[in-house]
This record gives structure tokens, C-alpha cells and sequence, in this order.
């Protein structure tokens, strides 16, 4: 096996023959990212604005298509009940990322875009941008898996989290506005990057195969997200609370 790439068909061994102690896992991994995006649909669809900068929603689209793409793989190469699962939620995602570029394009291009535009920026030029957006997220992700042999998504699911973790972050930091759903969001982000880089025993990835997962730069990172991640709910909290809903 080359070095640069986990072994595929270990980890879903691992996960046919060991279910109760990686099912969980999975869930702890993976259900902080629906939890989150629970929070950015709601934020988004009363404010009219997303927690998440737009460059986000482009590249998690590419993610979650990828993902879907791979319908072979998930329901004839391998038959995996638990990814299968995923696939089915990867492919609702797909259509929540097309109505968050929508609220992006409809209530955010000027803030997102303006700065790339001497007027008013217009439906087409935010359409325009991005579309190209999304198409080199999709090209990265494809040229990364492709080339770090990343069969299972597993690198390109945790650049997600990392993306997560940062983003949002730096939006907060630009806006400097508290809304409801700012703290509880950047909690679940916190408790969502955590949650991914456990170590073996307790995080899904360094407990699928912990000889690729558990080494020094996968924690490194980790913690340079998590710190990042605490910065962001300490920049929340540390904001006057909205105003109360009447």
C-alpha cells in the first residue's frame, strides 16, 4: 500500500465486522455537520443572511455532489448500509446547497462580491462567480482524492470539518454582529472539529485506521482548528446579545 493512502477495504471491513463500535463513531464524526447546517438553514432562511461566507456553500456543494457521484461504489462496490445512509443525506445536502446559493445570489452578493464591482453587483455577475466557484472546488476535491487515493472521501470530509472550523470564524470577525443562533452554532462547530480529530478509540478516523490517522500532523491540526474554534464562541460570546425576538 503506498504510504500516502489508507487502505479502503480494511476500513469498511472494519466496519462490517466491528458495527457497534463504529456506527457510533460515525454518527459523533458526522452528525455535528447536520447539526450545524441545521442552524445555518434556520439563521439563513429568518435573516437572510448565512453564518457561512459563499465560498463555503460552493465548495461543500462540489463536496456533497462528489459524494453522490459515487453511487457505484457506496451501493454495488461495496454495499455499505452506514455510507449509504450518508449518500441519502449527501444527496438532500445537494439541494440545500443549491437553495443556500440561492439566498447567497437573492440577499448576499453585494456583501460577498461587492468589492469585486465598482455598482451594484447583479444576479448574473454572483450566478457567474459563483458557479466558478463551485466548478473549482469540484476540480480540487476530485484531483485530491484522486491523487492521495482517497477512496472512502475520508481527507476530503475532513477538510471540510477544517474548513468549518475556520470559516465562519473569519465571517464573524468581518461582520461583528451577534445574531440568535451565533452562539449555539459556534458551539456545535467546537464540539463538530473535536469530534473529528479524536484519537483511536474515539474518533472515526484514527479508529478506522489508525496508522494512517494517528500521527502527529493529523493532532497538530486538530488543535489548530480547535483553537480556532474557541476563538470564534469566545468572539460570540464576548458580543452584546441580540435582541430579544418579539
Amino acid at each position: 500500500m503506498p504510504a500516502y493512502a489508507y487502505d479502503a477495504t480494511m476500513i469498511m471491513n472494519k466496519f462490517a465486522e466491528h458495527p457497534m463500535q463504529m456506527l457510533p463513531l460515525m454518527v459523533l464524526a458526522m452528525g455535528f455537520g447536520f447539526v450545524q447546517y441545521i442552524f445555518c438553514f434556520f439563521m439563513t432562511m429568518r435573516d437572510k443572511k448565512s453564518p457561512f461566507p459563499a465560498y463555503m456553500h460552493a465548495f461543500y456543494l462540489a463536496h456533497d455532489f462528489l459524494f453522490v457521484t459515487l453511487f457505484h461504489q457506496w451501493f454495488v462496490e461495496y454495499k455499505s448500509l452506514p455510507f449509504q445512509v450518508v449518500w441519502l443525506g449527501m444527496v438532500a445536502f445537494n439541494f440545500f446547497e443549491l437553495h443556500a446559493l440561492y439566498l447567497e445570489i437573492k440577499y448576499d452578493r453585494q456583501e460577498s462580491f461587492g468589492k469585486y464591482y465598482d455598482g451594484p453587483v447583479t444576479v448574473w455577475q454572483a450566478t457567474k462567480r459563483l458557479a466558478v466557484m463551485v466548478i473549482v472546488s469540484f476540480i480540487i476535491l476530485s484531483t485530491v482524492r484522486s491523487f492521495m487515493n482517497d477512496k472512502l472521501m475520508f481527507c476530503v470530509f475532513i477538510s471540510t470539518n477544517v474548513i468549518m472550523a475556520i470559516g465562519p470564524a473569519l465571517l464573524m470577525q468581518q461582520r461583528r454582529k451577534r445574531v440568535r443562533g451565533s452562539a449555539g452554532l459556534a458551539c456545535f462547530i467546537l464540539l463538530g472539529t473535536i469530534a473529528t480529530f479524536l484519537p483511536e478509540g474515539l474518533g472515526m478516523y484514527t479508529t478506522a485506521d489508525p496508522e494512517y490517522f494517528a500521527r502527529p500532523w493529523f493532532f497538530i491540526l486538530g488543535a489548530t482548528c480547535t483553537l480556532i474554534a474557541i476563538l470564534h464562541l469566545v468572539t460570540v460570546l464576548r458580543m452584546p446579545k441580540p435582541a430579544a425576538a418579539r
